[in-house]
């Protein structure tokens, strides 16, 4: 795996688990916001990766 394929890959596993936490602390609203930027992120980094 390549290092820009593993950011991307890290930051969607960073904000599947921030959002886990949000949802844990009461604060659903704001969980679901953040885990939807998981898909966004493996769509960017696919796109990013693909133009190399």
């Amino acid at each position: 795996m390549g290092t820009g394929k593993a950011i991307y890959i890290g930051a969607t596993l960073a904000s599947i688990l921030v959002s886990i936490s949000f949802y844990r602390s009461g604060r659903q609203n704001l969980a679901i916001f953040v885990g939807l930027w998981a898909p966004t992120i493996l769509n960017l980094g696919q796109t990013l990766v693909d133009e190399d």
